[in-house]
């Protein structure tokens, strides 16, 4: 079927509106599993090493998390999918707590998981293995100290937030990787963030702008997305993790109203791709804007109103790392 719908936008729009149906049938149902979020089973175990660890360091970098900021924190990883890769290097680098929380139960091989996680322990230095071990045993399965690593299956966070708060208390760290965009209407749960996060807290965000290739896979124009009515565009992404269509004067707003310190940074733009290392839109190089510039003129006629009139900046910016800090007040 989806070959099939690969044909045409039409055929796509179609086939993603029967798709969305059909997952919030499934999770109204109480049946959370799914393969979306099974990094591990795309990848071999090298590829699903650097992965991990790719997550951890994009972290460290450009959220400056240094040792004095890890030790002894608690964190929140939102949307962890198939494994607790990033919650065991958050650990061995100091952490004392991860909880790990997803809305659906992303299937696993538990005997590749193992694998992973025995692999990834021989690449830390020695106290950093202490603290592995000391999360996580891998003798015979995987079996977490739930004291230092918690997995949270099946909540939703924009719904169930203050029922999450009173079982799990407040964070120093809240952190996610391609998972505010499948929140169609995020602004809860940046309110719920708020809520869950300490004073002087620390969010990162890494969020893709891009349509996942809905429809840029099969041949059109990146943008095409944006082409689509929003009460159209509602029915294919209500339920289903597709694209919100936020762009990134979205989340300033949203960073605006809960009074965040913020920094955007750039980690992609159409035409070109990745921006690497990430840049402050304000410094973005002119060579992404020659790049992005002659893609986004090239569609802006037939966008959609509320994209019409947006800057070629806002436009062509497919990915950003967000990094907001919350008042001491």
């Amino acid at each position: 079927m989806r070959q099939w719908a690969r044909k045409s936008k039409y055929a796509l729009i179609l086939f993603k509106i029967w798709q969305n149906r059909a997952l919030r049938k499934k999770f109204v149902s109480g049946s959370i599993e799914t393969s979306h979020g099974s990094s591990l089973a795309r990848k071999n175990l090298i590829e699903s090493l650097d992965y991990i660890d790719g997550q951890f360091n994009d972290y460290r970098k450009y959220g400056e998390l240094t040792d004095e900021e890890l030790h002894g924190k608690r964190i929140l990883e939102v949307g962890y999918g198939d494994n607790v890769g990033v919650a065991l290097r958050l650990i061995a680098a100091g952490a004392a707590q991860v909880v790990c929380v997803d809305k659906f139960d992303a299937k696993h091989d538990l005997n590749k998981e193992r694998e992973v996680y025995l692999n990834l322990r021989e690449r830390l230095g020695s106290k950093e293995q202490l603290r592995f071990d000391e999360s996580v045993d891998l003798s015979r399965g995987v079996m977490l100290n739930e004291k230092r690593i918690t997995c949270v299956k099946g909540i939703d966070l924009s719904e169930k937030g203050y029922d999450f708060l009173k079982e799990h208390g407040h964070f120093d760290i809240i952190l996610s990787r391609a998972m505010v965009e499948e929140i169609y209407e995020p602004e809860q749960l940046f309110a719920t963030f708020d809520q869950l996060l300490e004073p002087n807290g620390l969010m990162l965000h890494k969020i893709d702008l891009s349509d996942y290739g809905i429809f840029s896979e099969g041949g059109m124009h990146p943008l095409t997305f944006l082409t689509i009515p929003r009460s159209v565009y509602r029915l294919m992404a209500s339920d289903s993790g597709i694209p919100n269509r936020k762009l990134t004067s979205y989340y300033r707003q949203q960073m605006a109203k809960l009074n965040y310190t913020v920094r955007f940074l750039v980690t992609s733009v159409v035409g070109h791709g990745f921006v690497e290392p990430h840049q402050a839109i304000d410094d973005l190089d002119n060579d992404y804007r020659r790049a992005g510039k002659p893609v986004v003129d090239a569609i802006r006629s037939r966008l959609c109103p509320e994209f019409k009139n947006l800057s070629d900046d806002e436009l062509m910016i497919s990915g950003l790392f967000l990094v907001a800090r919350k008042s001491t007040g």
